[in-house]
């Protein structure tokens, strides 16, 4: 499926003739450089501003660049980034300086000299003068910037998210910048960046004056703004800050419990824990959808813009449905983790673990009970049939969920020689899909009421699109979670395959026992009980998987979901919600 945007049509095809050696080279000559990014702004002026450009976009009119001026096929990445610099130049330049990001790699570092020290996930550059960083750092820091020298999209993002910087300014060789590209690009920040020279990880070498040219490049902020959705995202994310969350639960829940900085409470009461879990960790995404699909009905594409006073766009019954949203996702979190004796959740451990099963098990119900009163304590601002509504599609959706890690459970103490793909699937599209599908009909339904008086008019038939497309999210959604469970990299994870470990049955182990007869298949399941040290186990799960190509039929999987995702969201009606739901697509798969 491809979005129409700009010169973009269905028609569209990856441009032919690209060179076999790649794309990914950078002229070596300053003038040549200069010639693709004059050229760039010519082709950019042609995009319209309300979307952000595709990468197919961008490699057709990088390719016409190149064509132009008749310069190799394996410079299309830098031209690529020189349309997409000049698409967002005007709105990059109307953020205040203070609130832009400049990011810069490590590799520009001199190893041999460099007194700089990591935290965590960046470097702190202490302005030895050995290299390049400090002098920018330095020169970015008189401007107002922030600054953040790290590696990888995760951090960035992080920084845009939770540090309110509003435009970003890269410098990165092609490949990171690749890899970064579709989450940037989604969020809808503005942004500008500068390939380095020469890349390799060591040794690296940028454009000092373009970067310098860059940095200080202002003007006044332009009218037409390109959709973001990084506004609401901060909304969402903000609403479980210790004053913002406070403010919502006053009246709703005990004094005592809303002590959340210690997580504490009295005697360590249920409700303090509760509270104090509910601030930690997670993306904030089943807030968002409910934030987001309110928005999208009630105020439409205007509010999806860089700068938009979203916390002003959102009444209180609203925020408070949201994060009821998040208690009752937190709450399943709690009882997931119990019924898989899982160790760790976001990089810590699970509460059973860290406070016992019978505290664990009495913070689940409390959050459970804590969602469902707080939607009900909203009837004042959204009318009784509307929460009426509401409740009975979480009512529903929990049932769902309880009825797909039922059966899950019961595979796992039984049989699982019988496991197929088809039956996986459909036990996760009741775990999983039930929350996606609430989260952006509660936002409708508020969307109805608040615009209507609790009209129901287009509700009906919206809610069986989003139960379509949240089905085909959802399963697509935890497929890539049994995938992440064997990257070694993944947040909540100290060792890979802990699902396998643990003995729960996922899509993996179902398409390897589709492709094996009996014997081996026998000698599979044999492999997680047996006295084997853990890794030696893993390893040899992995070798049978790879063998039988399991990984690979699973990316397929969540591929042919993701396509029946965005289908179903085309049909959906008006614009900003179905641009949304392709959003919501990118962001979870």
């Amino acid at each position: 499926m491809i979005r129409s945007e700009g010169l973009e049509t269905a028609r569209d095809a990856v441009p032919e003739g690209l060179p076999s050696g790649g794309i990914k080279g950078v002229p070596p000559e300053p003038a040549v450089r200069e010639r693709i990014r004059v050229a760039a702004r010519d082709a950019a002026a042609r995009v319209r501003k309300g979307q952000p450009p595709t990468r197919l976009t961008l490699m057709r009119l990088a390719a016409s660049v190149l064509g132009r001026l008749g310069l190799n096929g394996r410079y299309l990445g830098f031209a690529m980034v020189a349309v997409d610099n000049a698409f967002w130049r005007d709105q990059f330049a109307g953020v205040q300086f203070s609130h832009r990001l400049l990011l810069l790699p490590h590799c520009l570092r001199d190893p041999q000299r460099c007194a700089g020290i990591y935290e965590a996930s960046r470097m702190i550059c202490r302005g030895c003068g050995a290299c390049l960083i400090g002098e920018l750092q330095q020169e970015a820091e008189t401007l107002g910037y922030r600054i953040l020298i790290a590696e990888g999209t995760p951090a960035v993002v992080q920084t845009v998210l939770t540090d309110g910087a509003d435009a970003i300014l890269g410098v990165a060789c092609l490949d990171s910048l690749d890899q970064a590209f579709d989450r940037i690009s989604e969020l809808g920040i503005p942004h500008a960046n500068v390939p380095l020279l020469r890349d390799g990880c060591r040794d690296t070498v940028a454009e000092p004056e373009v970067i310098r040219s860059w940095m200080r490049l202002s003007s006044v902020r332009v009218a037409e703004q390109t959709r973001s959705y990084v506004p609401l995202l901060r909304a969402a994310r903000g609403l479980f800050a210790s004053g913002p969350l406070e403010t919502l639960l006053e009246g709703h829940v005990p004094a005592e419990d809303l002590a959340v900085s210690g997580g504490g409470g009295p005697a360590g009461s249920a409700g303090a824990i509760a509270i104090n879990w509910l601030t930690r960790g997670g993306k904030r995404f089943r807030p968002f959808v409910t934030l987001a699909s309110y928005a999208a009905l009630a105020h439409g594409e205007k509010v999806f813009r860089s700068g938009v006073d979203a916390e002003g766009a959102l009444p209180l019954a609203v925020k408070r449905v949201a994060v009821a949203m998040e208690a009752l996702h937190k709450a399943s979190l709690v009882h997931d983790d119990i019924q898989d004796d899982d160790n760790f959740r976001y990089g810590s451990e699970t509460l059973h673990r860290s406070h016992g099963m019978p505290v664990a098990m009495n913070v689940g119900d409390y959050l459970i009970g804590l969602g469902y009163h707080l939607v009900g304590a909203s009837k004042e601002g959204l009318g009784s049939e509307c929460v009426a509504d509401i409740l009975k599609a979480l009512s529903d959706a929990h049932l769902r969920l309880c009825r797909g890690q039922g059966t899950e459970l019961a595979w796992r103490d039984g049989d699982r020689r019988r496991l197929r793909p088809a039956d996986v699937q459909r036990v996760y599209a009741l775990k999983t899909a039930p929350a996606f599908e609430v989260s952006m009909y509660a936002g409708v339904r508020m969307a109805r009421a608040f615009a209507h008086g609790g009209c129901l008019c287009g509700v009906g038939r919206r809610a069986e699109q989003m139960r379509l497309f949240s089905r085909y999210v959802g399963a697509a959604y935890q497929v890539l979670n049994d995938l992440k469970d064997w990257d070694l990299h993944g947040h909540d994870k100290v060792i890979a395959g802990q699902d396998l470990l643990s003995g729960r049955p996922t899509i993996l182990l179902a398409f390897a026992l589709a492709a094996g007869d009996e014997d081996s298949n026998a000698e599979l399941l044999a492999i997680p009980a047996g006295e084997m040290p853990e890794q030696d186990k893993l390893e040899q799960m992995r070798r049978l998987y790879r063998q039988r190509g399991v990984f690979d039929t699973a990316r397929s999987l969540v591929s042919r979901y993701r396509k029946r995702a965005e289908e179903a969201a085309d049909d959906v009606e008006p614009p900003a919600l179905r641009e949304l739901m392709h959003f919501i697509v990118d962001m979870v798969l």
